[in-house]
């Protein structure tokens, strides 16, 4: 109830409390007149009673000494009263009314036991001069002794009617007056109120303003110093907070940008272990979704225990903390590295993870690659250094048995050179730094004159050859050499893996711009396991490694035909032959186009 009188706004409050203040100050004035005034008038009175009680006693003192006898003097008394219209008593030492204006005195008894009777009575009695006042029920009550009269006392009295009447009228002035000095004390406060907090109204909107992220807010300095300087200082505070934010933004925008764009995975998590941010690169690696991720326990979005327990390690030990974990739901390696960061008031911990899966695949390739190397490098080595030992151990005197074993080493020197030269080629084009020779050629001729050059290895192995060029294919530029090496390479295994009697198809035709060749044998297939690996370094779907060759023909073949721009894939199926299939892009915009029929090469 008291907060709902109490005005809210510091401009009510102020209008109330000088409101407040005026009325206390007037009816403290007021109250103060009102009994003055009251005293004033009590007092003038009480003069005129004292005045007429005296020249009562003193006609009645006159008349007492004249005639000696009490009762001529009652009606003395009241011709005297009736004159002034003021009620006379005249009272003898021992209390009785000897004589009254107003009433007959017998029936008024005897007033001893009055106060101020008995007051007047000892005046009287001592000689001494004065009056002695009361009021009692309405009435102004002066007592005077009666001059040469030991103890005897004139009394007048009259009614407060009238002065009541004249206080009353006084005090109703008195209030009207406070009620309008009040009202207007109140609206020249709300006026001077509304002067001084006008300007803090505005800058209490503006600070609302300000708290809903409006900084671009100013206020309007008042006139008056005070609130002028507090407009300026807010103006200012308002700036500054504005470049704060404004940088504030930057840098975080910057961070997130940072933070979004990191190659490497980075997870932060609060001392709970919760989830609290995870960029993208995380996300790839955890193979989860940002909206699922933030707010989990670690444990539970990286599905992982070991990064939990590496996390909880850098916190007990206060330091940086790595390992190397195999991620078992997607089975991907990275290396990571928890580092506690302590912050007022909190605990935070930062991950980063590194996904080194391709890294490791890369050394596995690596090390299979020097494995195959040296395999293919110790088998020839060896079979030298056999043969050059039997030569030294006497077999060089023999004509017919050294003359084999040389034949045999310039074999095995010839299979070196080949390997090496595979390998310098591969490198060069790995590399990139190969020129290409382009020509404008037909696709006929340059299939046809390709698979030609192995009709003999195919008689031999008791195959047939069958080329089939469409119709109308337009001129392409390539390096011949480059294309004929790989068509002989993709022939060459054919017959490798072909059981004498089974065929080889060389195919070719136009698909979307772009021109496809194709191989395909009856031989004994390749499994559907070693498909994604057969365009690898040294790699032999023969375990035993056996069959000719150095491995390296087919990824030879391959990046001849990507830095052609084309693609190369094989289809096969285990015991029903091989596919291998490359396509060539169109380089002309206006290919030149040979008319020829079909052809059909049958051996």
């Amino acid at each position: 109830m008291r907060e709902r009188l109490i005005p809210s706004t510091v401009r009510g409050r102020l209008a109330a409390t000088y409101g407040i203040l005026s009325i206390l100050l007037v009816l403290g004035l007021g109250t103060f007149l009102v009994f003055s005034v009251r005293e004033r008038y009590e007092s003038r009175l009480a003069s005129q009673l004292e005045e007429q009680a005296l020249m009562a006693g003193s006609a009645v003192s006159a008349q007492l000494m004249s005639e000696g006898a009490t009762a001529p003097i009652d009606q003395e008394v009241k011709n005297i009263g009736s004159s002034i219209a003021t009620r006379l008593s005249i009272i003898d030492p021992t209390g009785r009314v000897v004589a009254d204006s107003v009433s007959d005195p017998a029936a008024l008894g005897n007033e001893s036991n009055r106060d101020d009777t008995a007051a007047a009575i000892a005046l009287s009695s001592s000689g001494e001069i004065g009056s002695i006042r009361s009021k009692s029920e309405g009435l102004l009550v002066v007592s005077v002794p009666v001059p040469a009269q030991s103890g005897m006392v004139a009394r007048a009295s009259t009614s407060l009617r009238e002065v009541n009447g004249a206080v009353e009228k006084f005090q109703r002035s008195v209030i009207a007056t406070a009620l309008v000095v009040s009202w207007v004390t109140i609206v020249v406060a709300l006026y001077v109120a509304g002067r001084i907090t006008g300007p803090l109204e505005e800058l209490r909107r503006h600070a609302a303003a300000v708290a809903r992220g409006e900084l671009d807010t100013s206020a309007i300095p008042a006139s008056t110093r005070e609130l002028g300087d507090l407009a300026r200082a807010f103006n200012t505070m308002t700036r500054r907070v504005r470049d704060l934010v404004e940088e504030s933004e930057n840098s975080r925008s910057r961070l997130e940008a940072i933070f979004a764009n990191l190659g490497d995975g980075v997870i932060i998590v609060d001392q709970d272990s919760t989830v609290i941010g995870v960029n993208d690169a995380a996300l790839a690696i955890l193979g989860t979704r940002s909206n699922w991720a933030v707010g989990r326990p670690l444990v539970v979005a990286a599905r992982d225990v070991d990064l939990h327990n590496l996390l909880q390690h850098s916190y007990s030990s206060g330091k940086q903390q790595s390992a190397t974990i195999q991620y078992a739901p997607s089975g991907k390696v990275f290396e990571a590295i928890a580092q506690p960061v302590d912050r007022k008031g909190e605990r935070l911990g930062i991950l980063v993870l590194r996904d080194v899966t391709e890294l490791r695949r890369l050394e596995a390739v690596r090390r299979e690659f020097v494995a195959n190397v040296s395999h293919e490098l110790r088998t020839p080595l060896a079979s030298i250094r056999a043969l050059v030992e039997t030569l030294e151990a006497g077999a060089i005197d023999d004509p017919e048995v050294s003359g084999d074993f040389l034949h045999r080493v310039v074999g095995e020197v010839d299979r070196l050179t080949a390997l090496v030269d595979e390998l310098l080629d591969l490198a060069r084009l790995e590399s990139e730094r190969v020129s290409l020779r382009l020509e404008s050629i037909a696709p006929l001729k340059l299939i046809s004159k390709g698979a030609e050059r192995l009709l003999p290895q195919i008689e031999r192995a008791k195959l047939t050859l069958r080329v089939d060029i469409a119709s109308g294919l337009p001129e392409i530029s390539v390096d011949r050499g480059r294309i004929e090496q790989v068509l002989l390479n993709l022939v060459h295994n054919a017959i490798k893996f072909s059981r004498p009697g089974g065929s080889i198809t060389v195919s070719s035709w136009e698909d979307d711009g772009n021109l496809v060749v194709s191989v395909r044998d009856t031989g004994v297939g390749i499994a559907s396991s070693e498909l994604p690996r057969v365009f690898e370094r040294f790699y032999k779907s023969d375990k035993a490694r056996r069959s000719d060759g150095t491995g390296l023909g087919l990824a030879i073949a391959k990046h001849i035909v990507q830095i052609h721009g084309g693609a190369i894939w094989v289809e096969s199926e285990q015991g029903r032959g091989t596919t291998f299939t490359f396509a060539l892009p169109y380089d002309h915009p206006e290919p030149v186009v040979h008319e020829a029929e079909p052809i059909a090469i049958a051996i």
